[in-house]
């Protein structure tokens, strides 16, 4: 097997976390619809490198601590880009971002992570990984505002990530979560299902 194939998983989950940057880049240079077509690809390395990783025996430990990383980077930049570009209220972004840093500081500082994602923050994950390229679509389509869909979902996806850090943060205060691999942000099986970005 070419050297180059067991690293392709890991350089894919790196490819996800640039995005986010590019993603706050290309909005704040005007260039919406590549923020979009960006978001987009980046879902698609999010399904492509769990499996890749699998499929080639290449699950790692380097994996394990990047996926995390590049999940945030994605998303919190996508946030930042939307809330910078006025697509979305800052009391919506806000709190979405302060909700990642509370669960990141978290767990680091406590060196535990939860055993299993709770239920409310994989639902969250999925309403954020909606929202957000709707909030990014800035075309019309099918004679439907999508900025008022995008802000609808938003709102939902910042109701699940208030109920779902604060079950986080008491579960890490009660002790109930498991001392965790070094450098893993959070629980999550690996190699993991398909998923939309976190």
């Amino acid at each position: 097997m070419p050297v180059v194939l067991p690293m392709l998983p890991n350089l894919l989950t790196v490819l996800r976390g640039l995005a986010g940057p590019s993603i706050l880049i290309a909005v704040l240079a005007g260039q919406d619809e590549v923020a979009f077509v960006l978001f987009l690809l980046a879902v698609l390395t999010d399904l492509a490198d769990g499996w890749l990783a699998r499929r080639l025996g290449a699950v790692s430990e380097l994996g394990r601590l990047l996926d995390p990383i590049a999940d945030k980077l994605l998303v919190d930049g996508t946030w930042l880009a939307v809330g910078l570009a006025g697509w979305a209220p800052w009391w919506l972004v806000g709190p979405v971002l302060l909700r990642d840093a509370a669960v990141i500081v978290g767990f680091f500082a406590t060196g535990r992570t939860l055993r299993d994602p709770h239920m409310l923050g994989r639902v969250m994950v999925s309403v954020e990984g909606v929202a957000l390229p709707v909030l990014l679509f800035r075309n019309p389509w099918l004679d439907i505002h999508w900025p008022s869909v995008g802000l609808v979902l938003g709102l939902l996806a910042l109701g699940l990530a208030v109920a779902s850090a604060s079950v986080y943060l008491v579960d890490i205060a009660r002790g109930r979560a498991s001392p965790a691999p070094a450098g893993v942000l959070r629980a999550r099986p690996w190699p993991r299902p398909p998923s939309t970005p976190t």
